[in-house]
């Protein structure tokens, strides 16, 4: 059983309202899941942020599509919202979970964040690549960290017992989430010293989340992975060597960015083929360990 902590199949079906589920052209449609690995599939509301539209209205109309097009139509999409629902799926059952990328969508309004979290939201990346009300990004200088109003918006995290999603977030900002947070999580990033870009993790934040047995989702962005048109499984899986020489064996995770990418690692194109890096994994890890980093080091912190 795989959990995934990441992808953009919301952002693809709200562009164009006129696509399903089971669209061919998704990365994740229901015939390529039903016959995947995945058994719960996180669903990141990501609004872009250069649209001409009110932020929140579109989140919101992302959970509608949510609902309507991925959980509604389907008798075998179960909506989780928590380690029970996950552990009570039935063998034939995929579970479909809510997060957040980019708090630009609540400006600096708590009600908002509660209104979503009371949706169902169960992780919340304070930033995508634009610096907000919240924090500064990696991708962005100066550097800033957590403002105020951030460290307020970590607390709200933590009394809804959400995970504090640092994919984007700046250094600084990284450094004030390890202060201040409860839940804190990677769902889609990896190892700087493996790649060096300025989406990957330093081996000192690695460290830190691995002291906490807290989540990083690899992801499959190939080039956040290596260098060149044609990037390999086993490119990703120096990646996962490293964090595991690191000590992270407790918080290794897999977050794809699936629909959200345009370019795919070689046999890891779309989500059925995860079947690929699991036997790429299996072939130089323990069954437990396997279980550790495909669905436990996610599971564990969820309420």
């Amino acid at each position: 059983m795989v959990i995934d902590m990441h992808c953009d199949a919301l952002l693809k079906l709200w562009e164009d309202r006129s696509k399903t589920f089971d669209d061919d052209d998704l990365h994740i449609s229901y015939s390529k899941w039903v016959e995947s690995p995945v058994k719960v599939q996180c669903f990141a509301i990501f609004v872009p942020p250069e649209i001409n539209e009110d932020y929140f209205n579109a989140a919101l109309e992302m959970v509608d599509l949510f609902h309507e097009k991925i959980v509604n139509p389907y008798d075998n999409i179960k909506w989780v919202q928590s380690k029970e629902d996950i552990e009570t799926l039935k063998p034939h059952e995929k579970g479909a979970m809510l997060t957040l990328e980019g708090c630009h969508v609540v400006g600096e309004d708590l009600h908002k964040l509660r209104t979503l979290l009371r949706l169902g939201i169960k992780a919340v990346g304070l930033t995508w690549n634009n610096t907000n009300a919240v924090s500064g990004t990696c991708v962005e200088e100066p550097e800033k960290g957590l403002t105020a109003f951030g460290k307020e918006v970590v607390q709200v995290l933590n009394e809804y017992k959400v995970y504090t999603d640092c994919s984007h977030l700046s250094p600084a900002g990284i450094d004030d989430v390890l202060k201040y947070a409860d839940y804190p999580m990677f769902s889609h990033s990896n190892a700087k010293s493996t790649y060096a870009h300025d989406r990957n993790v330093s081996d000192e934040h690695l460290r830190q989340f691995f002291n906490k047995k807290a989540p990083v989702g690899l992801t499959f962005v190939p080039y956040f992975t290596a260098e060149g048109d044609e990037v390999t499984i086993d490119d990703l899986v120096k990646h996962l060597d490293h964090l595991y020489e690191l000590g992270g064996q407790d918080s290794i995770a897999f977050g794809s960015d699936f629909d959200g990418i345009s370019k795919t690692i070689k046999q890891l194109e779309h989500i059925g083929d995860y079947d690929n890096l699991i036997q790429k994994v299996s072939e130089h890890y323990s069954s437990e360990d396997v279980h550790k980093f495909s669905y436990d080091n996610f599971v564990r912190h969820l309420d």
